[in-house]
């Protein structure tokens, strides 16, 4: 004689149906993340590449910088020799400031191109950038 109660039926459904239905689900939960991983490593790949270079509107600085918004590269027009150290400075400043807004823009694109803007890695990374770039939202921006 079985004294062992019968085991319930979930969802009233037979237990291989039940067990199928874990399975699909658990497949698909392992696609969505293997597509959100490929999706997550198609960013860094791409933001890996990105530059900006930006230069002053008086024509004095030229910067460029990376993807991390690290300068890379800075020109300085002979018309730098006529124009006081502090305009000079405050150019390059402004500059690197502006091309720092530049790889944000960029990133912003990349982030909607490859993860969504509005994913849980796309806000992650753009809280990143605005932490390490500052908001920008205080400065007037220049083209």
């Amino acid at each position: 004689m079985n004294d062992a109660a019968p085991r319930p039926q979930l969802s009233g459904l037979p237990r291989s149906l039940d067990m199928e239905a874990a399975r699909a689900r658990l497949e698909e939960r392992r696609a969505r993340f293997e597509q959100m991983a490929a999706q997550t490593q198609a960013m860094a790949d791409q933001m890996k590449s990105l530059s900006a270079t930006a230069s002053d509107p008086n024509g004095l600085v030229t910067v460029k910088v990376d993807s991390t918004g690290n300068l890379t590269d800075i020109e300085l027009s002979a018309r730098t020799q006529r124009v006081a150290p502090d305009v000079v400075s405050r150019a390059i400043m402004d500059t690197l400031a502006e091309a720092k807004r530049r790889i944000t823009d960029q990133t912003g694109e990349v982030i909607a191109a490859t993860v969504g803007a509005d994913s849980e890695t796309g806000k992650a990374v753009a809280a990143d950038l605005k932490e390490r770039f500052g908001s920008g939202e205080d400065e007037e921006p220049r083209r």
